[in-house]
């Protein structure tokens, strides 16, 4: 299983001058991650809506329950209980 890597880019938050000043940075880190998680997770959710929709008028199932396990299994060889997050992120697609 890969090991999950810190990007490059902030690899130098991490040796700041001091604690107080490694934290902020550390936080404005997260919450950039943050921001860029919430726009993606509202693109995922309208795209996987969309796709509901037209298996609903093709006359498929909505849930592809083998799709869903892929997605999961995707997720969990990124690092080690990301199965949890992905699972989390297949019920807000689902939801209206």
């Amino acid at each position: 299983m890969p090991q999950m890597r810190i990007p490059v880019e902030w690899q130098a938050v991490v040796s700041a001058p001091n604690p107080s000043a490694e934290l902020a940075a550390l936080r404005r880190a997260i919450d950039a991650v943050d921001e860029a998680l919430a726009g993606l997770l509202a693109s995922r959710v309208c795209l996987s809506h969309q796709a509901q929709e037209l298996k609903a008028r093709a006359g498929l199932p909505v849930i592809d329950r083998r799709r869903e396990l892929e997605i999961q299994h995707r997720y969990e060889q990124r690092w080690h209980g990301a199965a949890t997050v992905a699972r989390s992120i297949l019920s807000l697609c689902r939801e209206n």
